[in-house]
């Protein structure tokens, strides 16, 4: 785990968790316009981007996350925005920091779902990507990145062992809801962002079940994560929208 910072840590603090097999560096333009009066937390997760680990498991990096946290004394955080496997380490995070108070989680393309059955499905088709020269490019053409993060993120790609793929795979389709119960407060403070082709949909029955107080948006003819990247300026916007929409909620 590579944590990197952007602001004054006098500012209040923003926290964003990338995905699986991204990196830091593709969720800051989400920020852009927020960074000259936040404190930007930004980790590339084990074994992604900067990162030379290997990846063992969303709860290990929620653990981490939130020593880091802890040991800087932050105990606020106005926005925690996640995509992806990003999210099932958000999540372990809030249950496990009952001394950190999140006031706004904006969730994109949640990977919280329990499937465990089709998981070697998953692993193939992420493992037959790796060995694509193309793949990156392919994964996350609509993001339209610069060359410099691209090339990291083939990097990172390239180096994830079977062991570390396997448990990527697994972290994303077996998520503990019941180790992750929330009170009606802070479940208020949920947003998830959705498009109407993501795989990942079977997931908005067990958020409706264990999260009723959650906001759920599915944007339609999207896919995982596409909206967020083919709409950047409008998604800053969105995450405003759902800080204020969190503050109105107390």
């Amino acid at each position: 785990m590579t944590i990197h910072e952007y602001g004054d840590r006098k500012n209040p603090h923003i926290l964003l968790i990338h995905g699986m097999w991204m990196c830091h560096e593709m969720m800051l333009p989400y920020v852009e316009k927020m960074r000259s009066e936040y404190h930007i937390i930004a980790p590339d997760l084990t074994g992604h981007g900067s990162d030379m680990g290997s990846f063992e498991g969303a709860e290990q990096d929620a653990v981490q996350i939130g020593k880091w946290i802890a040991d800087h004394d932050i105990k606020t955080l106005d926005l925690m925005f996640s995509t992806s496997l990003g999210c099932v380490v958000a999540m372990y995070l809030v249950a496990d920091s009952p001394w950190l108070t999140v006031k706004c989680s904006v969730l994109e393309g949640a990977a919280l779902t329990r499937m465990k059955g089709v998981e070697w499905m998953f692993r193939g088709m992420m493992g037959g990507m790796q060995k694509h020269p193309n793949a990156a490019s392919m994964m996350y053409s609509s993001a339209e990145m610069d060359k410099a993060v691209m090339d990291k993120l083939a990097a990172s790609m390239n180096r994830t062992d079977k062991a570390a793929l396997s448990c990527m795979v697994h972290t994303c389709n077996s998520f503990k809801y019941e180790r992750c119960m929330l009170p009606e407060s802070a479940q208020k403070r949920l947003f998830f962002e959705f498009g109407s082709r993501d795989s990942h949909l079977v997931c908005r029955k067990l958020i409706k079940r264990y999260y009723p107080n959650a906001t759920i948006t599915v944007r339609k003819g999207y896919g995982h994560c596409v909206y967020m990247f083919k709409h950047k300026e409008e998604y800053e916007g969105i995450l405003k929208n759902y800080m204020l929409a969190s503050v109105e909620t107390k």
